[in-house]
């Protein structure tokens, strides 16, 4: 997989064929559950920009699914203040696959009533309402 940082665009093989995408600056997060018909036209010239030789691909297909997001961007991880032993580990979009084993761990040391080895206090849901969040948009 090839991840340009500066502008979010990212390719790889899939098969025969190359799968790209880009994490768009301008979608929201939420739930919208309706396609951006100038998603494909803004992914092309993010193409041109970092690899000019997929120009020439067909395009086939779209964006599809929904971009699980947080407000800051960041994960959403702990326990819930109001409700006890309802853990949560979320708001990562597809990087959550790559920080499942950590994860794992943490909600391994919630569940068991022992502090994490890995602080997560910062990815606490109640960052929102506490204004505690850092507001950093579109990392990687």
């Amino acid at each position: 997989m090839t991840i340009d940082a500066t502008s979010t665009f990212y390719f790889h093989a899939e098969g025969a064929r190359v799968l790209s995408g880009w994490s768009d600056p301008t979608t929201e997060y939420g739930f919208d559950l309706f396609p951006d018909p100038g998603y494909v036209e803004r992914l092309i010239l993010q193409a041109a920009d970092r690899a000019p030789v997929l120009l020439g691909a067909e395009v086939v297909g779209g964006p599809a699914g929904l971009y699980e997001v947080s407000p800051d961007r960041d994960g959403i991880v702990g326990e819930s203040s109001t409700v006890s032993k309802v853990l949560y580990a979320t708001g990562f979009s597809g990087h959550g696959f790559l920080y499942a084993p950590a994860l794992g761990e943490v909600l391994r040391d919630l569940v068991l009533g022992r502090p994490p080895e890995i602080d997560v206090s910062a990815l606490t849901a109640d960052r929102f309402e506490q204004g505690n969040h850092r507001g950093e948009r579109h990392l990687v």
